[in-house]
């Protein structure tokens, strides 16, 4: 059983830091795109984005990176010392789909669902910059679940240390 609660938390670890990968390259790579000499800008992305978009990784990795941290908590409930960082790395990337549900989602609708024609460049460049300033958030509460998980993990081993004596 010990062997079936390292492996979930590290897959769980693992999943938060791909997470943070991937929310990481959106910030440095494809936000910057979006933002400037809109709506040609997102003309080009859509026509770049055709076969595959993050929303193909995001959907799949967060509710995998969920499930694999609720594991964790039940897995690892029994010990004290790490079940309130697994709570809180699991509480975080939870908030951090709500943000993406709420904020991002309606914004990336208009930018990349909606006809261009429908909106103003202004409203669109606007969208495009408020999706950017927002993915600040995410990455914020995705490298804070990575370091509650990883201190989660880290009293996991402590534990299992303790135990083996």
């Amino acid at each position: 059983m010990e062997s079936v609660r390292s492996w979930v938390l590290t897959l769980a670890v693992i999943a938060v830091c791909m997470s943070l990968g991937g929310a990481c390259y959106e910030s440095v790579v494809m936000a910057p795109n979006y933002s400037v000499n809109v709506p040609e800008s997102l003309t080009h992305a859509r026509g770049f984005l055709t076969q595959s978009h993050p929303g193909n990784y995001f959907r799949v990795l967060a509710p995998a990176t969920q499930v694999l941290l609720l594991l964790s908590v039940l897995l690892n409930w029994r010990t004290r010392k790490a079940r309130w960082w697994l709570v809180t790395a699991f509480a975080l990337m939870v908030l951090t789909d709500v943000i993406t549900y709420t904020f991002h989602y309606p914004r990336n609708d208009l930018m990349f669902v909606q006809p261009l024609e429908n909106s103003t460049p202004e409203a669109l460049e606007t969208a495009a910059r408020e999706w950017g300033t927002g993915n600040y958030a995410r990455i914020a509460l995705i490298a804070g679940s990575a370091v509650v998980a990883l201190r989660g993990l880290k009293a996991c081993w402590g534990a299992a240390m303790e135990a083996a004596g």
